[in-house]
């Protein structure tokens, strides 16, 4: 099996900017890992006030989020028009033991779904950026309309891990 990936070409294309965006926050993402866990790493797991997620806690959700996603952009790319069924992130928490696992785990997971995706949504035609699902709350997405969940799902928790490594709720 060759190691060459497939790579369309993009010139003057918007497909361009929604890749950009989907890695946009990674480094800043371990960065915040990095931060938190420098020292004896008590910034890990320090909640910024009570019911706010720890930086630990915010990597399991992005995690399992990542996971979550992933499976959504295979369904979205092999299945006509897939429903995708909402997930309880909340009992994600509470039941997989986001305050004791390690960080580190699912930061590995992130980083390594995000290359993942990214490779294969670099590989995909134009037609096949076209292709829809239904988001159990956006609606119907095409593969950019995926991108931008994805990317905004991230961003706003790498928002939400900075704030907690620094004592901001």
């Amino acid at each position: 099996m060759s190691d060459d990936l497939h790579v369309t070409v993009f010139a003057d294309d918007p497909r361009i900017e929604a890749l950009a965006s989907y890695t946009d926050g990674i480094e800043e993402l371990a960065a915040v890992f990095a931060d938190a866990n420098a020292g004896d790493g008590e910034l890990l797991d320090r909640r910024p006030a009570d019911g706010a997620w720890s930086v630990a806690e915010v990597l399991h959700h992005l995690a399992d989020a990542e996971l979550h996603q992933t499976v959504r952009l295979r369904q979205l790319l092999a299945e006509d028009c897939p429903e995708w069924a909402p997930w309880d992130e909340e009992a994600y928490a509470a039941t997989l033991l986001y305050d004791v696992r390690p960080a580190a785990d699912a930061l590995t997971l992130v980083l390594s779904l995000r290359h993942v995706n990214s490779r294969l949504l670099a590989s995909l035609s134009a037609e096949q950026w076209r292709r829809t699902a239904v988001h159990p709350v956006h609606g119907e997405v095409d593969v950019a309309g995926w991108v931008a969940i994805a990317a905004e799902h991230l961003k706003t928790h790498v928002l939400q891990a900075r704030r907690a490594v620094v004592g901001m709720i």
